[in-house]
């Protein structure tokens, strides 16, 4: 394996690739102006992303606690999840425009089928950037 493309797909990591989002039945969410509600992510290997992950194991080191409540995994998945957000497209609340804000993104990242999107295109990041090997 030349190690050259290895650092090719963790420097694309760094590069944000939009998903669109898409709702429990299949169709996407849409924005006010029918476009696709979209959100743009990092990939796994991402700086940002790595360093979230250290910030939960230390605040987890900190509190020496051998187990963690459910409420400390959801909260951690959102925290892991929003970490990697670095803009979003047709967001809103009534009439207005959400912000791609920390707060706003824990409220979508709550909803658990969101998340999986998102946390679906942070693990196949690469997946968007570079075209699969022809055997």
């Amino acid at each position: 394996m030349d190690i050259k493309k290895l650092d090719a797909l963790v420097a694309a990591d760094e590069e944000g690739a939009t998903i669109t989002i898409y709702q429990k039945g299949g169709d996407p969410y849409l924005a006010a102006d029918g476009t696709e509600s979209t959100m743009t992510v990092l990939g796994s290997e991402s700086k940002q992303y790595r360093a979230a992950k250290r910030q939960i194991t230390d605040r987890m080191m900190k509190r020496r606690r051998a187990t963690m409540s459910a409420e400390d995994v959801e909260r951690n998945a959102i925290f892991l999840a929003a970490s990697a957000v670095v803009g979003w497209h047709g967001w809103e609340s009534g009439k207005d425009k959400l912000e791609c804000t920390p707060d706003n993104l824990r409220l979508l990242l709550a909803i658990e089928h969101i998340r999986d999107q998102v946390e679906e295109a942070i693990r196949g990041h690469s997946d968007f950037f570079i075209p699969p090997s022809k055997s």
